[in-house]
C-alpha cells in the first residue's frame, strides 16, 4: 500500500488536471446540445440530421454517431471520442514517466533500495493510474450529469459509470502498453517510440472504417474495442465483453512489463544494439560547432526530432489521400453542394484541407511542446539543470536556448511535413495556394512556441505540476475554438486560445491580429519564465 500511495502522491498533478479535463469536455459538450439543437424535439432532429451528413465523413477519426438527436449520443460522439485520444496521451506522460522520467531522477533507485520488489513496483504503478484513470472518469461521467441540468433534463447513473468503466479500461490499456515499449529501448527514444506505437494502432482502427483492408488487422487495436460501447446513447449498449478484452491487453502487457523491468539494469534498454567500444575520451571535443548551445540542445534531441517529423509527415499525406474520399460523397448532397458553391467560391478541397489537416496537425504540434516542456520539468529535477548552470551558464540564457531550441524543433517539423502536403496534393490533384500554403506551415511555428512559453512559465514556477496543467490548458484552448462561437464567448476571451488565434492561414490567409497576439505570449511568457527562474532553487 505504501508503494501505491507513493505512485498516486507522484501523479497527482496528473489526476487532478485530467479530471478536470475530462470535467468540462463532457460538461461544456453536453450544455452546447441544447445551445445548437434547440429543445423540442422537432429541433432536435434536424439537428441530427444535418449532422449526421458531415459526421459521417469524419469516421477517420471519430467512430459512426449514434442519436445526435439526444443529449446523451451527442456527448458520445463529440466528447468521448475526443476524451479516448486525451487520456491515451495522459496513459503515454505518465506511463513513459513512470518507467523512464523517475529512473532519471533517482526515485526508482530509491524505491528499490527499501526492499519492494521490482514485480511489486510495477504492480503498485499500474494500479495507482487504474484507481487516478477511474477517478478522471467519474469525473467526466459527472459533468454529463451536471451538463443535462442545464437543458432541464435528467440523466440515468448507469451508463455514465459504465462509460467511466470504459474509458478507464482503455487508459489502462494503452498505460501497460507504454510501460512495456519503455523497458525495450533506450530512454531518450521510449516516449517516441511509445507515441508513434499509439497514433499507429489508433490511425490503424480509425482507418479501417475508410479501408476495407485493414479490416483483418484492427482487432490489435484497444481503440476498436473502446468504441463497440456505446452506452450513452438510447440506442447504444455497453458491451463487456470489449471491455474485458481491454483489461486482458492491460494484463498482458503489465506482466510483459514487469518481465522486462526485472530482465534489465537501470538506466538501460532490454534491446541494445551492440556497438564496438572505443578508448575513453575524457578531454572536450575541439569543434568550434559544439560551442554552440542551440547545436548541442538540437543534436541532442535529433532522433526525437527525426522520428517527430517523419511521423507527422506520413500523417499530412494521409490526410491529404483521405481528403478526396471525405469531400466527394459530401458533394453528392445536394443542399451541401450548394452551400459549398455559396461560400467556399470553388475551394472546396483547400477548405477541407485545412480543416482537417492542419486543425490535427496543430494538435500534433501541441503535443510536440507539450514534451519538451515535460523534458524541462525533469531536467529541474534529475540534476541536468543544475549541471548546466553550474558551466557556469546565466539562467536567462537556458531559457533563450530553450526557445530557440523548440523553434527550430518546430520549424523542422513542420517544414517537412508542408513539403510532404505539397507534394501529395499535386499527386491528388489539389490545387494548393503554394504561398498560402507555405504560410499556414510556418503559422506552426509561433503556435507551437505559445505552448512552450507557457510551459516554460509554468516550470520556472511549478515544475512538478507543469504537464498536467499545460495539458489542461491545451485541451480548454482545443475546446474554445470549438464552443466559443456556440456560447458567444468575447473575443478577447477567444483569443486566449492559440487554435482561435492559428486561424485558416491555407485559406484564408495569414491573421496579423492573430500573428501578433501569439508573438507577444511568447515573448512574454519566456521572459517571464527567465524572471521568475531567478527566484526559485533549482529541484525547489
Amino acid at each position: 500500500m505504501t508503494a501505491i500511495r507513493l505512485a498516486l502522491r507522484l501523479g497527482r498533478w496528473g489526476l487532478v488536471g485530467f479530471a478536470a479535463v475530462g470535467f468540462f469536455a463532457t460538461f461544456v459538450n453536453a450544455a452546447g446540445f441544447y445551445a445548437v439543437a434547440g429543445r423540442t424535439q422537432v429541433e432536435r432532429e434536424a439537428f441530427a440530421r444535418s449532422f449526421e451528413q458531415i459526421a459521417s465523413q469524419l469516421t477517420v477519426l471519430l467512430p459512426p454517431p449514434s442519436r445526435l438527436d439526444t443529449m446523451g449520443g451527442y456527448v458520445q460522439f463529440r466528447g468521448y471520442g475526443s476524451l479516448a485520444i486525451v487520456f491515451a496521451i495522459w496513459a503515454l506522460a505518465s506511463a513513459s514517466g513512470a518507467a523512464r522520467g523517475d529512473e532519471e531522477r533517482g526515485l526508482v533507485d530509491m524505491i528499490l533500495a527499501t526492499g519492494l520488489s521490482r514485480a511489486r513496483a510495477v504492480v503498485a504503478r499500474i494500479t495507482a493510474f487504474a484507481f487516478a484513470g477511474f477517478i478522471a472518469a467519474l469525473a467526466a461521467s459527472l459533468g454529463v450529469i451536471v451538463g443535462a441540468t442545464t437543458g432541464d433534463e435528467t440523466f440515468p447513473m448507469g451508463p455514465a459509470i459504465e462509460m467511466a468503466i470504459l474509458l478507464t479500461a482503455l487508459a489502462l490499456s494503452c498505460y501497460s502498453l507504454v510501460l512495456l515499449l519503455a523497458q525495450l529501448v533506450a530512454p531518450r527514444v521510449a516516449t517516441g517510440l511509445a507515441a508513434a506505437v499509439l497514433l499507429g494502432l489508433f490511425l490503424l482502427n480509425s482507418l479501417s472504417r475508410t479501408f476495407d483492408s485493414l479490416t483483418t488487422l484492427r482487432w490489435l487495436s484497444p481503440f476498436r474495442y473502446y468504441e463497440l460501447s456505446q452506452p450513452l446513447s438510447p440506442d447504444g449498449t455497453f458491451d463487456p465483453q470489449a471491455t474485458l478484452v481491454l483489461v486482458g491487453f492491460a494484463l498482458v502487457a503489465g506482466a510483459l512489463a514487469t518481465l522486462a523491468f526485472a530482465r534489465r539494469d537501470l538506466g538501460s534498454a532490454l534491446i541494445s544494439l551492440r556497438t564496438s567500444a572505443g578508448p575513453p575520451i575524457y578531454e572536450p571535443s575541439r569543434a568550434t560547432v559544439w560551442r554552440i548551445p542551440v547545436i548541442r540542445g538540437v543534436y541532442d534531441r535529433r532522433v526525437s526530432l527525426a522520428l517527430w517529423s517523419v511521423g507527422v509527415a506520413s500523417v499530412g499525406v494521409l490526410f491529404v489521400l483521405l481528403t478526396k474520399n471525405m469531400v466527394q460523397p459530401l458533394l453528392a448532397i445536394p443542399g451541401l453542394a450548394q452551400y459549398f458553391a455559396a461560400f467556399m467560391h470553388g475551394a472546396i478541397f483547400p477548405s477541407f484541407l485545412s480543416f482537417l489537416w492542419f486543425g490535427f496537425a496543430q494538435l500534433l504540434l501541441a503535443g510536440f511542446a507539450i514534451t519538451q516542456v515535460a523534458r524541462w520539468s525533469a531536467e529541474d529535477t534529475d540534476g541536468r539543470l543544475e549541471l548546466i548552470l553550474s558551466n557556469p551558464v546565466s539562467r536567462a540564457q537556458v531559457v533563450i536556448e530553450r526557445a530557440v531550441v523548440v523553434g527550430l524543433g518546430a520549424l523542422l517539423i513542420s517544414a517537412v511535413s508542408g513539403v510532404a502536403v505539397g507534394l501529395e496534393s499535386q499527386n491528388q490533384s489539389i490545387a494548393l495556394d503554394p504561398r498560402r500554403l507555405a504560410e499556414a506551415t510556418l503559422m506552426l511555428v509561433p503556435f507551437t512556441l505559445v505552448f512552450a512559453a507557457v510551459g516554460a512559465l509554468l516550470a520556472a514556477r511549478f515544475p512538478r505540476a507543469t504537464v498536467g496543467i499545460l495539458g489542461v490548458y491545451a485541451f480548454a484552448s482545443y475546446l474554445m475554438l470549438q464552443f466559443g462561437p456556440i456560447f458567444k464567448l468575447s473575443d478577447w476571451l477567444q483569443n486566449l486560445s492559440p487554435f482561435k488565434l492559428f486561424g485558416q492561414p491555407l485559406t484564408e490567409g495569414i491573421d496579423t491580429t492573430g500573428l501578433a497576439i501569439m508573438l507577444a505570449i511568447v515573448i512574454v511568457g519566456f521572459a517571464a519564465s527567465a524572471i521568475l527562474m531567478q527566484r526559485r532553487d533549482v529541484g525547489a
